[in-house]
């Protein structure tokens, strides 16, 4: 048996800057990895059983794809089981389905003594989303084109970071075909100084996500908890697509008073650390 730690990411900031021809869009986002994740125990089986099912068709499952490509590459099956302690809100903005997918890669390399090369596992992940390029490296980085140009920074680390889910999800694509892209760009450099020094009244003046407005328009809810964690003295975001919000604290104390307050009405809250250990395979 094989176990893989599959790691949640957070989008510290996100801008959109263009649209492409075939429709995709341009971003540029600042991303770290969590010490939230989902623990898979992957096993060789006579057919592919994914334990718990979910409840979408398997074929859509991006473990279930990880598997096909490898299968096709390879020229033979590669059935297994993989049992799956469910930890990351499903369509949260924390790229949950995409390292699943991303442990599955790197699980059945081992599971099956394929011997592929780590730079080759990436190549071909590529196919099934521009997140997997981050999600099968890890490490703290700024994505651009369509996610799939990484630029290595200095390491974030993060202790006292809260992530609380509302319990539904949000549809990145009908996010995507609802935004309006602006002239005004985000200042990453303005936003790197504020997070080194852990200046939390600069980092909710310079950190932003360009999905947030149409975000919060579909759901009012998410803003007022951005609101109130800003309240507690954090600096507070939406990752990604949402509908994960996030708060960066200053210290324990703060964060823990927060904790108590959200945990009463968000069963999905969760304290989290961000650092280089978090999120490599």
């Amino acid at each position: 048996m094989i176990t893989k730690n599959a790691h949640a990411k957070l989008n510290l900031s996100l801008d959109v800057t263009g649209v492409r021809e075939n429709g995709y869009h341009d971003i540029k986002t600042l991303m770290v990895m969590t010490d939230l994740c989902d623990e898979m125990d992957f096993s060789k089986s006579e057919r592919l059983e994914i334990i718990p099912e979910f409840s979408f068709d398997i074929k859509s499952n991006l473990i279930y794809k990880a598997y096909e490509i490898l299968k096709n590459k390879v020229g033979y099956d590669l059935p297994f089981k993989v049992e799956i302690k469910k930890r990351i809100p499903i369509a949260g903005g924390l790229a949950g389905g995409t390292a699943n997918g991303a442990a599955s890669f790197y699980a059945l390399n081992e599971l099956y003594d394929l011997n592929i090369p780590k730079t080759e596992l990436i190549n071909l992940s590529k196919s099934l989303g521009a997140d997997f390029t981050y999600m099968m490296t890890g490490g703290t980085k700024i994505a651009s084109g369509i996610g799939d140009m990484l630029e290595s920074l200095r390491p974030i680390k993060l202790d006292n970071v809260l992530l609380i889910n509302p319990g539904y999800g949000v549809s990145t694509k009908e996010v995507y075909q609802k935004i309006k892209v602006d002239d005004a760009r985000i200042d990453f450099e303005k936003i790197l100084d504020g997070i080194y020094r852990l200046d939390i009244d600069k980092l909710n003046k310079v950190l932003e996500n360009k999905m947030e407005d149409v975000v919060f328009e579909m759901h009012p809810d998410l803003f007022e908890i951005k609101k109130k964690l800003i309240n507690f003295n954090s600096a507070a975001l939406m990752s990604g697509s949402g509908a994960t919000i996030f708060g960066i604290f200053a210290d324990k104390k703060s964060l823990e008073e927060a904790y108590l307050y959200f945990k009463e009405t968000y069963k999905y809250t969760y304290k989290v650390r961000v650092g280089e250990d978090f999120g490599s395979f």
